[in-house]
């Protein structure tokens, strides 16, 4: 039996995305071999119990109606009048939180420190991939073309750089997500007021090339590490200029994406040879999504997902739900302990005796 603690949730935009995933994941959780404990963050804190299998214990979400647990060591423990008490060995973690901590390394750092193995991007990865600028200056770097940018910084003077730049142009959050705050400039003077909205979710902005007839593509990866699959390309479907939050999640003809997309094979080549570059670039682990834009056979890097939506199961329906979810928790128990990586390096130095002088 593998102990899962599923961690989602944290004070993120992308929030609600994460507590979907989650509920998601517990809905179709594998009935023998694997058992979950929900693990969801939620203003600096833990919460446990069986009741974050229901919707509603976040309609609204009332603290004091949940028990309070934390990991370390392993384990998972529960905190009951002002003790703490073990409740369980963790075999395993499977990571559900979209952006913020959850997503940005932070998180996956945290569980190196208490050694719980997780089949999913490690702390550089997941750093780099969360910063859009950083993702696409490496990528770029290894001849992955993107579509030229410029990033802004919340207290820089900005409104000379903005007229000089070509429009259209997309502004954007550099570590944002699900689409949120995105927006598309056709002058100066509308970019000056979106970028100063923009500004209210993200102190770092992305000002990007609007590439006029390119298509949103993606294309996921299961790697470990060694061995690398690759989905078919998915095509979503906009209903405006770009890929909104709606789009993605709640269209109107409930109609989502085009799926395998249809693009020319020298685009496909180069999405799984650009993926492929990304894989070993940012040591992706577990399952990802790159997205791109793509023009004919032009295809220009736009961003990483290292915990996608739903971990992009949709993108691989040669597995049911209930299949995907154990084989990602199963390879997640069988990677290593990453805070043992060095050895027994500290408890050996503890047994050296100092010698008399």
């Amino acid at each position: 039996m593998i102990t899962c603690a599923l961690i989602f949730g944290f004070d993120s935009p992308e929030h609600d995305v994460s507590v979907m995933t989650a509920l998601e994941i517990m809905k179709n959780a594998p009935s023998k071999g694997v058992r979950i404990k929900p693990v969801y963050a939620r203003d600096g804190r833990f919460y446990g119990g069986s009741e974050l299998c229901e919707i509603g214990a976040y309609t609204p979400f009332e603290s004091f109606r949940h028990e309070e647990v934390f990991l370390a060591g392993g384990r998972l423990w529960r905190v009951k009048r002002g003790k703490a008490k073990c409740e369980c060995f963790v075999d395993a973690a499977l990571i559900a939180a979209h952006g913020g901590v959850g997503e940005n390394g932070a998180l996956q750092g945290f569980l190196d420190i208490c050694g719980i193995p997780y089949f999913s991007t490690g702390v550089f990865g997941a750093a780099v991939g969360m910063n859009k600028a950083a993702a696409k200056t490496l990528m770029k770097a290894c001849g992955v073309p993107v579509a030229d940018w410029v990033t802004l910084k919340r207290g820089e003077e900005y409104k000379d750089l903005l007229e000089r730049i070509e429009y259209p142009a997309i502004i954007k959050p550099n570590r944002g997500g699900s689409s949120l705050g995105i927006e598309v400039a056709d002058s100066a003077a509308e970019a000056v007021g979106m970028t100063e909205t923009a500004f209210g979710s993200d102190g770092e902005l992305i000002i990007e090339k609007f590439l006029v007839g390119a298509d949103d593509v993606n294309v996921a990866v299961l790697s470990d590490g060694v061995k690398t699959v690759f989905s078919e390309s998915e095509r979503p479907l906009k209903s405006g200029t770009i890929l909104s939050f709606e789009d993605k999640y709640a269209p109107e003809n409930g109609k989502i994406s085009e799926f395998p997309a249809k693009i020319s094979e020298t685009a496909k080549a180069k999405l799984n040879e650009y993926a492929a570059i990304g894989v070993k670039l940012l040591e992706i682990r577990g399952v990802a999504r790159f997205d791109f834009l793509v023009r004919g056979d032009e295809v220009y890097f736009n961003e990483v997902n290292t915990v996608p939506g739903s971990l992009s199961n949709y993108l691989f329906p040669e597995y049911s739900p209930t299949e995907y979810i154990k084989m990602l928790i199963t390879k997640a128990a069988d990677m290593p302990r990453r805070r043992s990586d060095a050895g027994n390096a500290g408890s050996v130095l503890l047994n050296i005796k100092p010698k008399r002088r």
